[in-house]
């Protein structure tokens, strides 16, 4: 399967069931096909574009801190901002311009939302929440993911989900992270990963 990032497929869906319509004799299977095949496309360009994005934010990071390099979780805030400016970008162009009903008092509400989640986001980083994982309260930067596919490449979607979170707060906080399937935390991890998605099962929440 395809990857993709789970905030653009949750808005590659969107954008298509509001605006763009899908076809009305589509199975759930073959529309759920459909989105995630779009959604690895834009995330695709997304990680294309990181790069340069990091590279830009690294730079003027130095220009204002002369003689210095950013710290690890300096580093990891110019990631998740790089990602974010190229997730944006690449959903401006791929996604939100195919709709040209789309009002720019709607565009605005959109964006107040999402900085509302994102200053959620931050607050919860800052106060250092354990348990902000669990609820997807985390930025999940490229290197999260990368972390994931290779401590835990065969597991199920659902599972890879929570553990890039579980991943990413791991990281924002400098808390030691698994390198490898053989990495004894690795299976500590899981135990807790594999308890929450029992948990959600069992609150009745939709689970990915």
């Amino acid at each position: 399967m395809a990857e993709f990032d789970p905030t653009i497929r949750a808005e590659v869906e969107r954008i298509w069931r509001e605006h763009l319509g899908v076809d009305p004799a589509a199975t759930k299977t073959e529309l759920a096909a459909q989105f995630d095949e779009e959604a690895a496309r834009l995330s695709e360009l997304v990680l294309q574009r990181v790069g340069g994005g990091q590279g830009y934010l690294v730079r003027n990071w130095k220009a204002e801190h002369p003689g210095q390099d950013p710290d690890v979780m300096t580093t990891h805030q110019l990631i998740a901002q790089a990602e974010h400016d190229s997730r944006e970008a690449v959903l401006t162009e791929e996604l939100y311009s195919q709709v040209p009903e789309i009002s720019e008092e709607q565009i605005a509400r959109e964006l107040k939302i999402e900085e509302r989640i994102e200053a959620e986001i931050a607050a919860k980083r800052q106060a250092r929440d354990p348990d902000r994982w669990r609820t997807g309260m985390v930025e999940v930067p490229d290197l999260a993911r990368q972390v994931v596919r290779r401590v835990w490449p065969s597991e199920a979607m659902t599972f890879r989900t929570y553990a890039e979170s579980l991943i990413a707060q791991r990281m924002e906080d400098n808390v030691k992270t698994p390198l490898t399937a053989a990495d004894p935390l690795a299976d500590e991890l899981a135990q807790m990963i594999d308890e929450q998605i029992k948990a959600s099962k069992a609150a009745g929440n939709r689970v990915v």
